[in-house]
């Protein structure tokens, strides 16, 4: 197999397991809360890719500073403290197809700030595809026929800006650090941040408050209660499976390819998402749904293609 070969092949496992994410979260929704299970992943997947992260230091002769600490502090609560239980939460109340295939707008939104935030140009191609995913979501909001929750779709809105600062401020470091050191800090640093919420919503204080307000879901948070048979295969594919192995082959794709191949994830997602929500939760493939995938499908086409 070839290199080439080789990385398409991770591209296309990283691929189908991205397409798994909104799924796994909705089938766990009921036994884990969505801090603990952000918590529990992330912090897992930080301290598996560090030793890779020590590795690539070493062939950079190079070592992660004080200042760039501090940073990945801030890039993982950011993109995923705060991200992480909201986009959960969003799975459950919009569906895991709408937001799958909404989320799938990311990279160009990620365009948009690099250029605004790091003067990176962008092209009119990228405008043009832009232009269509946003239209894309506008069909699948509809706004004149609102049916999506506010409150679900204002927290997928978060997740999207949320991650878009995440990816900039991530391109920032990675020239100095590279990929895998910059997400595995940000992974480890984001895990321990949602730990200790899951911690702190046990004073007592906190929990009366938060059980006084109509949030008793995040009162007494548990790290290791929830797990049963039924929803192992769950836990696993999303734990191992989209946090650890699709970001390893991510990456690899991108090393032994190119930024470009790696990108076609988010080409692939908007496409299999929806099927596989249709097939393992039982949601609709609606009129507008099947447009949205298309306008998405024309808006990653466009910005995929050279």
């Amino acid at each position: 197999m070839t290199k080439r070969q080789e990385a398409i092949l991770c591209m296309l496992v990283a691929a189908l397991f991205f397409c798994l994410t909104e799924i796994c979260m909705k089938k766990i929704n009921g036994d884990l809360n969505g801090i603990q299970a952000n918590a529990t992943r992330y912090l897992l997947a930080g301290l598996c890719l560090l030793p890779w992260s020590r590795k690539q230091l070493a062939a950079r002769h190079t070592r992660i500073t004080w200042t760039q600490q501090k940073f990945c502090f801030l890039l993982g609560f950011v993109g995923i403290t705060i991200v992480g239980p909201l986009y959960q939460m969003a799975s459950v109340v919009l569906g895991a197809s709408h937001t799958a295939v909404i989320f799938s707008s990311t990279p160009l939104f990620i365009t948009v700030l690099a250029a605004l935030l790091l003067g990176t140009p962008i092209t009119r191609r990228e405008i043009l595809a832009l232009a269509l995913q946003v239209l894309a979501i506008g069909v699948l909001v509809d706004p004149f026929h609102m049916t999506m929750d506010p409150l679900g779709l204002l927290a997928l809105l978060i997740c999207v800006l949320g991650y878009s600062l995440y990816a900039v401020g991530g391109k920032k470091l990675m020239p100095a650090l590279g990929s895998v050191t910059v997400t595995a800090w940000t992974f480890f640093w984001s895990g321990l941040q949602l730990t200790a919420l899951a911690l702190f919503s046990h004073v007592s204080a906190a929990a009366q408050f938060l059980t006084a307000h109509g949030l008793a879901r995040y009162a007494r948070i548990s790290l290791l209660t929830g797990y049963t048979w039924a929803n192992l295969p769950w836990v696993l594919v999303l734990y191992l499976g989209v946090t650890l192995t699709a970001v390893l082959c991510w990456f690899h794709a991108m090393e032994y390819g190119s930024i470009t191949l790696g990108s076609l994830t988010y080409f692939i997602k908007p496409a299999l998402s929806p099927v596989f929500a249709w097939l393992l939760l039982g949601e609709a493939i609606t009129l507008s749904m099947a447009a949205g995938m298309v306008l998405m499908l024309l808006g990653a086409e466009i910005a995929l293609k050279k």
